[in-house]
């Protein structure tokens, strides 16, 4: 059995979930290590049940006995494709973060039908998403913020995508699609109310239900993205066939990286 550590906020959670479900998918016996949580309260907590997800979980010996020595070991050795991941020992804890669909790209389908929100939208959302569906086109803007100002080694890591990123992605989306509706999400919503004013905008201005802001970004016609998981997953989860994806060329403030997909525009 392999065992695959989920741990992060819920973009992060998505990509192990990802990975570990491929395994599955290849005939390998996968359970997902979830007891980290008991310590880690950033970003919501554990989130992947608010889906439709089936991977079983272990339980806290099989938890025990993965993290301490009784299985393989494996770890990322950095955030780039490494493809001895793809065919593990078939007795394996495996931690990592996996930010590329080139894990799981294969098994989309499968995915599509399991990350879906299991329950009733809360009110405030439902009346976003009849927003959304009224529009012709939409596209939808996500502004990382939180952490990534106020954590240092966050911050080191990821950097802020500019206004001049948006205000760029902004220009080129009118450009390619005409008149178009932007839905602007962030985890702080106050400030770029105040900093970065759009025409034609609706700003998503309630209490961040993580889950369900994903799935409105998902809804939209085209997405802008933050360098952020989170709003990756909006973007990857989006199932309109001509569907125009930017995203932020430079994901972290210095490595390298192969985040964004292929068919995105960087910029």
């Amino acid at each position: 059995m392999i065992v695959v550590r989920i741990l992060g906020g819920l973009g992060n959670q998505l990509f192990q979930y990802a990975y570990a479900k491929s395994l599955a998918s290849k005939g390998y016996q996968v359970k997902i290590d979830i007891s980290s949580f008991k310590n880690y309260k950033l970003h919501g907590g554990y989130q992947l049940h608010e889906f439709k997800i089936d991977l079983p979980e272990a339980s806290k010996w099989e938890s025990f006995i993965a993290k301490y020595g009784f299985r393989i070991p494996m770890k990322e050795k950095s955030l780039l494709f490494q493809k001895r991941f793809l065919k593990p020992k078939k007795n394996a804890y495996i931690k990592g973060y996996f930010q590329t669909e080139k894990y799981f790209k294969d098994i989309r389908g499968i995915l599509l039908k399991q990350i879906i929100v299991k329950k009733q939208l809360s009110s405030s959302t439902i009346k976003y998403l009849e927003k959304i569906t009224i529009k012709k086109n939409t596209c939808a803007i996500h502004i990382r913020r939180g952490d990534y100002i106020l954590d240092e080694k966050a911050n080191k890591v990821h950097g802020v995508c500019g206004l001049n990123y948006y205000k760029e992605a902004i220009k080129l989306m009118r450009e390619k699609c005409g008149e178009i509706s932007f839905f602007v999400f962030s985890d702080d919503i106050s400030w770029v109310k105040k900093n970065l004013k759009i025409k034609n905008a609706v700003y998503i201005d309630h209490n961040v239900i993580p889950h369900e802001d994903m799935h409105l970004m998902s809804l939209c016609n085209h997405n802008i993205t933050a360098n952020s998981s989170f709003s990756w997953w909006a973007a990857w989860l989006n199932q309109h066939k001509n569907k125009i994806v930017i995203a932020p060329k430079n994901w972290f403030v210095s490595k390298e990286n192969e985040v964004a997909c292929k068919d995105w525009i960087l910029l």
